[in-house]
Formats: structure tokens, C-alpha cells, sequence
């Protein structure tokens, strides 16, 4: 930015370094045109040079809102379906930047990039899924619910009961992930029932193996969406057969 005495005048280029009279250092300069029409070079100062010259100023800067800073400037961002995470270094390179909430994104006011990589598809997330009237980010669990509904496909698994209710199901062990805690290792298993409904039952007392099926009983310990699954979290299970 320009000192207040330039700040009405026209800025005819880009900034740019060069060293003035007398200086002992190289700083940015601009061209401005003068009100009587002539061309003038100024300094350009940093946004930190600036508040310095003029402290005041600092006050009266506007803050930005959330909605600002993360970029939605023409009401979306553009997220990525698939393993982004994978093309890290592509997205690095091209500008892109990484929040936990969506991943790798690019802002609205970036041209996306010609040469995306194959393995990743780009979906558009408008600020009115995720964000306030007010310029502000909704709760992390529905800013999660909005990204998870665009990223991942639908998957047919539903609730079953709520929190406190008792199970009696079939199911077969889809996966059985190790986990550790504070009170030593434990297996977490992830299951279908026959309907293709989800339920997870995390426990140090068994691991089974990936495609056996039991019969279990147990209590509905919360209900839970991950990667667009609706999941009926387990617990105090045990295995009828």
C-alpha cells in the first residue's frame, strides 16, 4: 500500500524493487499519476511498514470474516473427491491449501489448474452449506455432515435405535481395524447386518477375522457418520453365537 498523501491517485503498475537516491537497500516501488496528470514513483509499503507509519490506522482496519479468510470471496470453494491427500505435493505446488475440515481446496478468485490429477474430482462447496449469514463457519459436526454429503457416494446403512436402546443382530465383520488406548490394545470392528445397516463395537476381549459372522447383543453407545456412513456405535457387546 501507498502512503495516505498517494492514496486517491491512480496506481498505473505492479509493484516493483529497485533502489531510491540514497538508499542503502532495494524497496518496492509503484507508478502513480499525479492530479496534474504526470507520472510519479512512490513507495509501496508492506501492510507491516504501513501500521508502523501510521498506528492508527491499524484500528480502523476491517477484520475479516471466516467466510473471507477461507476463501469462498465468490460464494464456494472447490474441494476434491478421492485421496487427495495422495497428490499432496501437486496441490502444494498449484496453490492449493488444507484445512481438517475438507482437505486440499482451492479458493474461489484461483483458476483451477489444467493438468488435475486423474485420481481426484473436483466438487464446488457453496458457503451456504457450511457457513452463516453472518460470514461465519457453522458447527464442526455439520460443516462435516455438508462435506462428507458432496465428497462420498450414498451409502444405504440407516441408524438403528437411539443411544441407550439394546441390540439383537446378525452381523459380519466388514473390518477389523487394531487400535490403541490407555488401557492397552483393542480391535475396532466395523459390521453389516444383512440389510447393510453399520455398526461398530470396539473391544480389547476379541478380534475377529474379516468375513466371520455372529450373532451379538448390546447397547446402543452413539450414533455416528463417517465418510457419508451412518454408524450404530456399540457397546458392552456380546457374541450369542
Amino acid at each position: 500500500m501507498v502512503a495516505k498523501t498517494y492514496q486517491s491517485l491512480e496506481i498505473l503498475d505492479e509493484p516493483h524493487t529497485k533502489r531510491g537516491a540514497g538508499a542503502s537497500h532495494s524497496a518496492m516501488y509503484v507508478t502513480v499519476r499525479t492530479k496534474t496528470g504526470t507520472k510519479k514513483e512512490v513507495r509501496w509499503y508492506s501492510e507491516h511498514e504501513y501500521y508502523k507509519m501510521y498506528p492508527e490506522e491499524r484500528a480502523r482496519k476491517p477484520i475479516k470474516s471466516q467466510k473471507e479468510v477461507l476463501g469462498f470471496d465468490k460464494g464456494y470453494i472447490t474441494i476434491f473427491k478421492g485421496n487427495a491427500y495422495e497428490d499432496k505435493d501437486y496441490f502444494k505446488q498449484n496453490e492449493a491449501r488444507y484445512t481438517r475440515l475438507w482437505g486440499w481446496y482451492f479458493i474461489s478468485t484461483i483458476d483451477l489448474p489444467d493438468d488435475i490429477p486423474s485420481d481426484v474430482t473436483p466438487v464446488q462447496l457453496p458457503w451456504d452449506m457450511v457457513g452463516n449469514e453472518d460470514g461465519t463457519l457453522k458447527s464442526d459436526a455439520e460443516v462435516t455432515a455438508a462435506v462428507e454429503s458432496l465428497i462420498y457416494e450414498p451409502d444405504i446403512s440407516e441408524y438403528q435405535g437411539e443411544v441407550g436402546d439394546k441390540v439383537n443382530v446378525t452381523v459380519t465383520v466388514e473390518s477389523a481395524i487394531p487400535v490403541s488406548g490407555v488401557y492397552g490394545p483393542s480391535t475396532m470392528h466395523v459390521m453389516r447386518d444383512a440389510k447393510g445397516n453399520c455398526y461398530v463395537w470396539t473391544t480389547a476381549a476379541k478380534s475377529w477375522e474379516k468375513g466371520s459372522t455372529h450373532h451379538i447383543t448390546g447397547s446402543i453407545k452413539a450414533l455416528n457418520q463417517y465418510k457419508g456412513v451412518r454408524q450404530t456405535i456399540l457397546t458392552r457387546c456380546r457374541a450369542v453365537s
